[in-house]
């Protein structure tokens, strides 16, 4: 195309995906789809109502343009890309060698709870599909009810998450009563499979009452530890006493009475353990090897403490608020660096059979000495249930992608990577895997849910703000169960966190929950 001056010229280009065994069939026809302007032009009106929908149910307006710019655009904006493409990790390695994962798409469903509780709903009966009646889970599913069984002890409780959030955000407690198949060919309502996890957690302890390491946990390179007599998960009991708690108080709400004794009863039992087996004198131990051997101690030469360990003590609430905050301040001493807290230290420097591919990885790389980027929102949150504003938020900039100059950082500014190399690596602060990482849907809902505290109970939305002293005032828009809440914080006295008065609609409630307003619009303004 030749263009005199000044002249213009519209340039149509199409680029698309068609199944391969319809493009013969359907490639003239979709092409002609898009050959006038003003059909495009249709489309991509389509296309910004549809993000700019998806994007007005959490929107936040502080004095930092850069919270602003990442919480209210690309960090669900990532979210929800997750979701959609399903966070498929064999499809970005390896093509179609593993499928979903049962894990990753679980967490990527409180990323659209919020705006889309049809999605939310599908994809959870969509996971239903893949667990045995016993509770055991497709570690990754190809296709409907197909998949494989890896014995990695956190899969199944990863469901737990997602229905609750979905209910808690909803207020349909009727998908509860809802049947759906399980993969063994048996039938059962949504409930049923929610007690066929617990069926699975108990099943699946050690005599000491920690879950059985398998093959894995969330960290996969930890896939050697277990060794034929199995091993034991440190975090994993952690995630397990979270999780139960999480039904516990779901059973509570709905009344089931009898149920919920045994839950509490075994959540019990793991939770002693922890507290009486795993304490390694200022954090906590990550797991135990063949013959008890301690990983993520500091009688430990390589891998001396890790990060989830420690998060998820304070999110269980594991043991005493003295071990919690030493939990933590261990946590930001040994892990934190100018890239952000790294998933374990020192890296390993040598392979070690009896640990696993983490050891294989290079120092600083990866689950080996990185600053893994998935954890660090429950960092946040830890810090956020520990009242400790100026560290949580210290956190949460710190992770920010834009931070790092980017010829340093090789990845895209606007996206959470799966991991940076850390100051152990030759070449530290170098992104790698963007897009795909569960970090978003995660950094998503922490930063609305507990750095700015707006987020959903079972009877409305709590406010429970846990902010850096220097917010003296910022406003949160959040849609709830069809109302669009408008509610502006003053922090006057530069407070990190805690709540004097609420006023809803010019009328002063009691309490920190603001009820279902059942209305379009509903306006709040908080003290603190």
């Amino acid at each position: 195309i030749s263009l005199e001056p000044g002249e213009t010229a519209d340039i149509i280009f199409s680029l698309g995906v068609i199944p391969k065994t319809e493009f013969e069939k359907t490639k003239k026809e979709t092409l002609a789809k898009f050959r006038l302007k003003n059909e495009i032009e249709s489309e991509l009106s389509n296309i910004k109502e549809g993000w700019n929908n998806f994007l007005s149910n959490t929107q936040i307006e502080t004095t930092d343009s850069q919270v602003n710019t990442f919480m209210n655009y690309w960090i669900p904006y990532q979210a929800k890309v997750a979701f959609d493409i399903g966070r498929v990790a064999s499809f970005y390695y390896w093509g179609l060698g593993r499928g979903f994962g049962f894990r990753d798409t679980s967490q990527d469903t409180i990323a659209i709870t919020i705006a889309d509780k049809i999605k939310a709903k599908d994809r959870i009966l969509l996971l239903s599909r893949q667990m045995q009646s016993d509770g055991k889970v497709f570690h990754h599913f190809f296709n409907d009810g197909q998949g494989e069984f890896t014995k990695h002890c956190d899969d199944p409780l990863w469901y737990i998450l997602a229905v609750n959030d979905y209910i808690k955000e909803s207020g349909d407690f009727s998908i509860l009563n809802e049947n759906t198949n399980f993969s063994d060919g048996k039938t059962g309502t949504v409930l049923e499979h929610l007690l066929a996890v617990v069926n699975f957690a108990e099943n699946n302890l050690t005599e000491r009452n920690l879950p059985i390491f398998g093959r894995g946990d969330w960290n996969d390179t930890l896939d050697y530890i277990g060794g034929k007599k199995g091993g034991e998960s440190v975090w994993g009991a952690m995630f397990y006493v979270a999780m139960l708690t999480q039904l516990i108080n779901l059973l509570q709400h709905i009344n089931e009475k009898v149920t919920v004794k045994n839950v509490i009863l075994l959540r019990d039992r793991i939770k002693k353990s922890i507290d009486d087996l795993c304490w390694d004198g200022k954090w906590f131990l990550r797991a135990f090897g063949e013959d008890n051997v301690k990983i993520g101690s500091n009688e430990c030469e390589s891998g001396k403490i890790f990060i989830n360990a420690q998060s998820w003590a304070v999110i269980g609430n594991i043991s005493s608020e003295e071990r919690l905050i030493s939990a933590m301040d261990s946590l930001k001493e040994n892990l934190d660096s100018k890239y952000g807290p790294k998933i374990c230290a020192p890296a390993f420097t040598g392979i070690n059979k009896k640990i696993g591919l983490i050891t294989r990885c290079v120092k600083g790389k990866k689950e080996n000495g990185a600053v893994f980027c998935h954890p660090v929102p429950w960092v946040i949150q830890a810090e956020c249930m520990l009242r400790r504003g100026n560290m949580a938020f210290e956190y949460f900039k710190k992770l920010l992608p834009d931070r790092i100059d980017s010829d340093t950082f090789v990845a895209e500014p606007y996206v959470f990577s799966q991991y940076i190399t850390s100051d152990e690596h030759d070449y530290p602060g170098r992104a790698s895997h963007s897009w795909q990482t569960g970090t978003a849907a995660w950094m998503y809902r922490v930063s609305y849910d507990y750095i700015a505290g707006v987020r959903a109970t079972y009877e409305g939305l709590l406010i429970d703000p846990v902010i850096p002293s220097n917010w003296l005032k910022f406003t949160v828009h959040r849609k709830f169960r069809d109302t669009l809440y408008h509610i502006t914080f003053n922090n006057p006295s530069g407070s990190q966190y805690g709540v004097k008065r609420i006023i809803v609609d010019d009328v002063e409630i009691e309490g920190s929950t603001l009820p279902v307003a059942r209305k379009a619009e509903c306006f709040v303004t908080v003290w603190m």
